[in-house]
């Protein structure tokens, strides 16, 4: 049975104990935590990561829309889903507000326990089928590079075969030579652009955003750059990204050292996490 995680917010004492009480109530495998306002919210939500935020909207310090508009612009945590409960803001046009920062649903107070449990429950759902899906995009990804890599190494493994049915022709004519030059070249080109279209498709599939994100934040990257950046965060090493883009390891060595400078990086700051944040 899955074990959902619920972060409740609100700066009255009676009111997150009243919610508390009635989601244990509807599942007693409900982990509920709680915060007092959107400032601690959002710290709790870093180190818990819940499945589900409901947390009211007038509180001190940071608010429930702040809260939300700050879990929105963290990559980690805008796909939270947060669920809106009010006493106040109650018009069609405050509901406008609360769904445009980001809140995936709108509760009135006094909170009615029926509406509750049935709202939160049904957010969850749909959480755990997006989660779902997601996984199975990340399990088809990790599959589609495997085939790929496997088939870079049989078409290397051919160009090979045909530098040494070269060597073994007696006599080469330039005709000869430069037919084979240009069937090698072609397997090179045609294997460079068909592997990494195949890739990204799955890449993007899995990581909806992440290369326009990136590029806001480092407008200067390469073309090159940017295909190094997403397989890195595909979790590849230096030996499989070689083998897909067709280069040698040292070359790759030599792309990761200047994306690190591009993108200003320590010694100390690890690539791969770096670029799961974002």
């Amino acid at each position: 049975m899955i074990k959902h995680k619920i972060l409740v917010v609100d700066d009255y004492p009676d009111i997150l104990n009243q919610m508390v009480d009635i989601l244990l109530q509807a599942d007693a495998n409900y982990y509920v935590y709680q915060a007092n306002n959107g400032h601690n919210a959002y710290k709790a939500c870093i180190s818990l990561m819940p499945d589900i935020i409901i947390t009211d909207w007038d509180m001190p310090v940071v608010n429930g829309i702040e809260l939300i508009r700050d879990l929105k612009q963290n990559p980690k945590t805008k796909d939270i889903p947060v669920i809106m409960v009010t006493a106040v803001n109650i018009e069609p046009a405050n509901l406008k507000i609360a769904l445009e920062a980001g809140a995936v649903d709108y509760i009135k107070k006094p909170i009615d326990p029926s509406e509750l449990i049935a709202r939160t429950q049904s957010i969850l759902r749909i959480a755990d089928y997006n989660k779902q899906i997601l996984e199975l995009k990340d399990k088809e990804l990790a599959e589609n590079a495997l085939l790929l890599l496997k088939n870079n190494k049989f078409i290397i493994n051919i160009t090979k075969d045909l530098k040494k049915l070269y060597e073994l022709i007696p006599h080469k004519s330039n005709d000869i030579t430069e037919l084979f030059d240009r069937i090698i070249e072609s397997i090179k080109v045609k294997v460079k652009e068909d592997v990494w279209e195949r890739f990204e498709l799955s890449f993007n599939a899995a990581n909806e955003g992440f290369k326009k994100q990136l590029l806001t934040k480092y407008p200067n990257l390469t073309e090159t750059e940017l295909k190094l950046a997403i397989l890195i965060k595909a979790g590849m090493n230096t030996k499989e990204i070689a083998s897909l883009l067709y280069q040698s390891p040292d070359s790759v060595k030599v792309a990761r050292s200047r994306l690190r400078k591009k993108l200003k990086l320590s010694s100390k700051d690890n690539l791969l996490s770096f670029l799961t944040t974002i």
